[in-house]
C-alpha cells in the first residue's frame, strides 16, 4: 500500500510529521514562492518533512502533478528562481523511488 496524504504515518522514514502540524511550512512555502514558480498560486497542502534534507512533501490540489517535494530557504521573503528547489511528482510512489535509500545529503 502506498502513502498516502490522508495518512502520512505510512511514509518511511525519514519522512515524518511533526508536533503542531504544518500549517507554517504552508505559510513559508507562500512567502518564498515568486511569480512564476509551478507552485505559485496553487493550492497546497503540506503532508511531511524529510529529518534527513529537510525537504517537504506537499499535495498540490487539482493539478496534473498531485504532489510536489520542496526544499524551502526559510528566508522568510519571496525568492528568485530556481528557490525554492521543487520536484513535481504525479504519483506519491515517484517519492518513495527518488529519495529512498536516503542517504542523508542535500544538494542545496
Amino acid at each position: 500500500m502506498l502513502p498516502s496524504p490522508d495518512d502520512p504515518g505510512l511514509l518511511p522514514a525519514p519522512w515524518w510529521v511533526p508536533d503542531g502540524g504544518l500549517h507554517g511550512l504552508e505559510r513559508e512555502l507562500h512567502r518564498e514562492l515568486p511569480p512564476g514558480h509551478p507552485l505559485y498560486g496553487l493550492r497546497v497542502r503540506a503532508v511531511a518533512r524529510c529529518e534527513a534534507c529537510d525537504d517537504v512533501l506537499f499535495a498540490v490540489i487539482d493539478r496534473p502533478f498531485r504532489w510536489s517535494v520542496v526544499h524551502l530557504t526559510w528566508s522568510g521573503r519571496q525568492e528568485q528562481p530556481p528557490w525554492p528547489r521543487t520536484t513535481p511528482l504525479v504519483h506519491l510512489n515517484d517519492l518513495l523511488t527518488q529519495h529512498s535509500p536516503h542517504d542523508g545529503t542535500s544538494d542545496s
